[in-house]
């Protein structure tokens, strides 16, 4: 069974194993380059390989992805907190969010909600892309997880910023999206840059 906290541990493993590709080969003697890497490597085959506990709150991560939002509650603008409030279940052989009373019913409703636009092809203006919760331009402060993401379908091209923004728009909440998707806003229109 799939388990967040075991692809964290996993990417926390590979993400050092590409640091020691990366070193000044000089500076590290071979034999304690090569037994880092296989350490490294061992460590996220062993990660991989613990067993899941069960469906856990959220993506069952070890910290409160909360601790990591550094955006301020607007008064009516959907809360981050809000949109986590999901648990993974598994029904059958598939995994599947199962989403609190708040966030179910805001399906179909038009809402405001705050973030960081990830634009997902090159551009200066984007009419589809993400928002999250953390900025995109750190690679180690992306959201954690789908409950933090939302895919933007907006009416006119938004020039990309690095600032949070606000959008409105019509919230889908999603439970069997092919990409793992847990939402999406349609119709989107920028309210206001939030700074």
């Amino acid at each position: 069974m799939w388990n967040a906290a075991r692809t964290l541990r996993l990417f926390i493993a590979s993400a050092w194993v590409l640091k020691l590709k990366t070193m000044d080969a000089h500076l590290i003697p071979r034999g304690l380059q090569a037994l880092c890497l296989v350490a490294a490597l061992a460590a996220g085959v062993a990660a991989a390989q613990v067993p899941a506990t069960g469906p856990a709150p959220g993506m069952g991560l070890p910290i409160d992805p909360q601790l990591l939002n550094d955006l301020p509650e607007l008064k009516g603008v959907v809360s981050w907190k809000t949109l986590g409030q999901v648990k993974s279940v598994q029904v059958g052989k598939k995994v599947v969010p199962q989403f609190s009373a708040d966030v179910s019913k805001l399906d179909q409703q038009e809402i405001r909600l705050q973030g960081y636009m990830l634009p997902i092809t090159a551009g200066e203006k984007h009419s589809h892309f993400l928002l999250t919760m953390r900025p995109p331009h750190c690679p180690f402060c992306l959201s954690l997880g789908p409950e933090y993401i939302v895919e933007v379908k907006s009416k006119n091209a938004i020039k990309h910023t690095y600032e949070p923004v606000v959008l409105s728009g019509r919230l889908a909440v999603l439970t069997e999206d092919p990409f793992g998707l847990y939402y999406r806003l349609s119709d989107a229109q920028l309210v206001a840059a939030s700074k």
